[in-house]
């Protein structure tokens, strides 16, 4: 990608054009004309990260936008995305993030569709924040909306490109547990203090001087698991063209991804891998100066395999297992050892069991017709549209089993060699989606006068079998907008929706969402028209209401109108006896008076430009929710353990976006410098919590998933015991008996006991205030060189829940890792005393409830900053191309995730956003690109 287009590519949504989204949406408007708070970034853009699923392409590049990695396993690696942070306790309960909506061309999708789409196949990707942007979505709106566009095809002679990657793809962070020599000598100090600390080491000295020299066993799991780099690769070509009547643009896409498991590929064996392969073919026709029609059709397969063993599983046992425990194979049989405490081998889980695979097709198809009638009137329209989206899975497996063996006899586990065999093809769920849209527009100028108008119908039908989303879900939407600009200095604009859905009672489905926005583009006012310094200014104000139905399933399924029931129940009944009698109970208690949440939202912004090199965006929003469905805590027990929820929820977020973008040529050279950056907050007004006794156990008035704990003080000390064990005076923890080396915790409320009246909210939400991004891109002659940085900040997470394996020593038969290595620790006979500098508790391994409960001692920043992509490419000059018949050839190389700033992962092994489980991957490619 040439610099010019990098840098129009790496703009907000102030060098974006909104003119493609479709009728009804954003209408054709041009952005100078927009009173929408909108972020968009090209689909080159996106290009420049090499990875399978198209949501990891989006850090960095979007202002508003939120992205979290929580697993990097291919297939399973989907990014959370957030628009404009969190504002509602529904998104709450579903993770809070993957609310928003996804349209693509002008249909609603979903976040599964969306992740798998090419970037070769899009045009563009625009987040919708603000009620002038959402106004024709109503329920579907609360939470933004992510819409793309896929490329067209445009007039001009046949081109073809074709454009091939491959690279290395390695762990961004591994966070490895002590060998077994460190394992056996903080085990020695854990033994101890359960023992009244009286030295008792369970390893001799001669033991761990055999883990010393390698006599002794000692396995690294994680290296005989997982290989140092695995492959990916992903080609295009796409087929463009055509004339006044008829376009094109047909793009075939592959991709193949595997893991960093290191497992062979054999008939009985398989690497984690995923296959891709898209189809997209859009078609344009114009026929008699009256009809203008659309045929677009986006085919993918996706197939994945893997070892027949849970990730998630095999990631808690490579953590949980020390490297103690066995050899990978019993010496004394050859045979995969295993035991009762640790029965699961990680070697022989992926080579032993088999492999498991899915194929998932899916097919969406979209027709459009619009007649033009300008000989009733000119600039009115009709427009009709009809889209379907299928999509099925059908799941095939082998299976087989080991025998565990330990000192050459049989393990714990009583599994048997089960040879090889194959499951029949089940299904493993499917979709289908239809939707229907009409839309009537108008769209005139008089003089200096500009309409752009449309009135919309959209009928959504989706039904599901299998998964979670096992369900039929239908809606409506009347919605219209309307946009008039004076002279291309006055814009004002009003936007509605009228919008039904078939979760709520009759006679209560239908909501209004009305928006109003306006805005003036100053730079076009005589005094700043022939302004050589400000080439533009431009002002922008919206307020609006905007719905979601998201919490309708909360908890319990849909249709909260109607009363459900279970047989788990009991009754009594007896006089001198009672006897307890099974029936039916009431599940939750109906409540035809639920409805979507309400969200207002309040948006102003503006935009400048300064010697057509500088451009300035700016937006501060507030975003006002009401009636967010939460179960009602307040009711006392009295009233018995039926859940019964209502709209009651009350949330504020409010926040700002910052961007600036400078670009320039001097001869040669060109170079761009960007930077983006986005703050929100937001507060839980009111959401019916079970009362507290004090304001500071409360949820009410902090933020969503903000963290809570005791506050520590310390560690305790040998001299704050008596000579039996028991505290000399202080707050006495409710938790069980301390010891020297326990937290100590600091009593809030003053009644000399630490319990849960002590609990408060302890360092930030999970949720990042702040995300931020810059980077720069230059070019000279031919050489072009870019790099994108991105991070966040104000956001804490909790690492004993959060990687309890990696951070809980010894308990349950687990492992330990070296953020355990300073535990507070006296045996001045052994050479050992910590007490002035250790940074964990005293080890133990048994269950602690007073060190391992939440707290801020485990809470801890999750801020950091990450090099998402740094690229060097090199475009032929067009002499050299032509000689080989080319119009353009390019090749580059460019890394992902290369480097990390974090004091998570300093300070505690852990990466920012894979706390566990599997990495994120780094990766490392070249690429070439040619067009014909």
């Amino acid at each position: 990608m040439n610099i010019a287009a990098q840098n129009k590519s790496l703009r907000d949504s102030a060098a974006m054009d909104t003119a493609r989204i479709e009728p009804g949406r954003l209408l054709n408007i041009k952005k100078i004309n927009s009173t929408a708070a909108v972020s968009s970034v090209s689909g080159e853009a996106l290009y420049q990260t090499p990875t399978m699923n198209l949501t990891n392409t989006l850090y960095g590049r979007l202002n508003g936008l939120s992205v979290n990695l929580g697993s990097g396993e291919p297939g399973y690696d989907n990014a959370a995305l957030g628009i404009r942070g969190v504002g509602s306790l529904s998104s709450s309960s579903a993770g809070g993030y993957n609310t928003f909506k996804v349209f693509v061309d002008g249909f609603e999708t979903n976040l599964n569709y969306l992740a798998y789409l090419s970037a070769a196949e899009i045009e563009s990707i625009s987040i919708l924040k603000d009620a002038a942007a959402l106004a024709t979505f109503g329920m579907r709106g609360a939470n933004g909306v992510i819409y793309v566009l896929t490329k067209r095809g445009k007039v001009g002679k046949p081109t073809i490109s074709f454009q091939a990657r491959t690279g290395i793809q390695k762990a961004i962070n591994i966070n490895k547990p002590l060998d077994a020599f460190g394992y056996a000598s903080l085990y020695n100090q854990a033994i101890s203090n359960d023992k009244g600390r009286v030295w008792s080491p369970l390893y001799s000295p001669a033991q761990l001087q055999g883990y010393r020299n390698g006599t002794g066993t000692n396995v690294d799991w994680f290296d005989q698991v997982l290989k140092n780099h695995a492959p990916y690769t992903d080609g295009d070509l796409s087929f463009t063209g055509g004339d006044d009547n008829a376009r094109y643009n047909i793009v075939m896409d592959y991709a193949n991804q595997q893991a960093l498991y290191n497992v062979k590929q054999t008939d009985a064996t398989s690497n984690s891998t995923v296959k891709r392969y898209n189809l997209r073919s859009n078609l344009d026709f114009k026929m008699f100066d009256i009809f203008e029609a659309k045929v677009d059709l986006g085919a993918r397969i996706e197939d994945r395999k893997a070892p027949n063993y849970s990730g998630a599983n095999l990631w808690q046992n490579l953590s949980r297992y020390p490297s103690n425990i066995y050899p990978v194979r019993d010496g004394a049989t050859g045979n995969y050892s295993g035991t009762s405490l640790f029965p699961d081998n990680p070697v022989a889980s992926i080579n032993s069991l088999g492999w498991f695979s899915s194929h998932r097709r899916i097919l969406q198809g979209n027709f459009t017709l619009k007649e033009r009638l300008d000989e009733l009137t000119p600039g009115l329209y009709l427009s009709q549209a009809y889209s379907f989206n299928s999509y099925s899975q059908s799941n095939y497996s082998k299976t087989a089993d080991y025998a565990r063996f330990f000192n050459g006899q049989p393990g714990g586990p009583t599994n048997v060699l089960t040879p090889l065999r194959a499951t029949g093809m089940i299904p493993g769920g499917q979709e289908d989606w239809k939707q229907l849209m009409g839309t009537i527009g108008y769209e005139r100028s008089f003089g200096k006068h500009q309409i752009l108008s449309a009135l919309n119908y959209h009928q959504s039908d989706f039904k599901s079998d299998g998964g979670a989303d096992a369900y039929i879900y239908r809606y409506q939407n009347i919605s219209g907008r309307a946009n008039y600009s004076y002279d291309n200095r006055y814009v004002a604009e009003l936007g509605f929706s009228y919008f039904g859905a078939d979760g709520y009672a009759p006679g209560n489905r239908w909501g209004f969402y009305p928006a109003i926005s306006a805005s003036w583009i100053v730079s076009n006012e005589e005094f700043l028209k022939d302004s050589k310094s400000i080439s533009l200014l431009k002002l922008r104000a919206s307020a609006g209401k905007t719905g979601s139905m998201d919490s309708e399933t909360q908890n319990s399924g849909r249709f909260l109108y109607q009363q459900y029931y279970n047989n788990s129940g009991t009754f009594y009944t007896g006089n001198s006896s009672i006897t307890g009698n099974s029936g039916l109970n009431q599940n939750i208690l109906a409540n035809p008076d639920i409805f979507a949440e309400q969200s207002l939202k309040y948006n102003f912004g503006a935009e400048v430009t300064f010697f057509k090199k500088l451009s300035l965006s700016a937006d501060v929003f507030l975003d006002k929710r009401s009636g967010i469905l939460t179960r009602d805590n307040t009711i006392t027990g009295i009233y018995g353990t039926i859940n019964s929820f209502a709209n009651l929820g009350k949330v504020t977020n409010k926040g700002f976006e910052l961007s600036a973008n400078f670009s320039d040529k001097k001869g040669d050279f060109s170079y761009g410098i960007w930077g983006q950056v986005a703050y929100n907050k937001n507060r839980i007004d009111y959401f019916a919590e079970i009362p507290q006794p004090y304001e500071y156990n409360q949820q009410t008035g902090r933020s969503i998933a903000q963290n809570y704990g005791l506050v520590s003080n310390g560690f305790y000390q040998l001299e704050d015991f008596n000579a039996n064990g028991t505290l000399k005076g202080g707050p006495v923890p409710a938790f069980g008996l301390v010891q020297p080396g326990d937290l100590k915790y600091q009593d809030l409320n003053g009644d000399n006991i630490i319990d849960e009246k002590d609990i408060t909210s302890v360092g930030k939400s999970l949720f990042p205030q702040m995300t931020y991004s810059f980077g720069a891109n230059f070019s000279y002659k031919g050489f072009d060189l870019s790099a994108l940085f991105q991070g966040i900040g104000s956001s804490s997470v909790n690492i004993l829940s959060a990687a309890p394996n990696q951070i809980q020593a010894f308990v349950g038969n687990g492992n330990v890792f070296p953020v355990a290595q300073n535990a507070w620790a006296y045996y001045p006979d052994q050479g050992i005393d910590t007490r002035a500098s250790a940074n964990y508790p005293r080890l133990t391994t048994a269950a602690n409830n007073n060190n391992y409960r939440a707290s801020d001692f485990w809470v801890k920043s999750r801020d950091f900053l990450r090099l998402r992509n740094v690229e060097l490419g090199y475009t032929f000059s067009p002499a050299f191309v032509k000689k080989l018949s080319l119009s353009n050839l390019r090749f580059y190389v460019n890394a992902v995730n290369p480097l990390t700033w974090s004091r998570l992962e300093k300070d505690y092994g852990l990466d920012p956003e894979t706390l566990s489980a599997y990495p994120g991957i780094k990766s490392f490619n070249t690429g070439l690109s040619v067009t014909f």
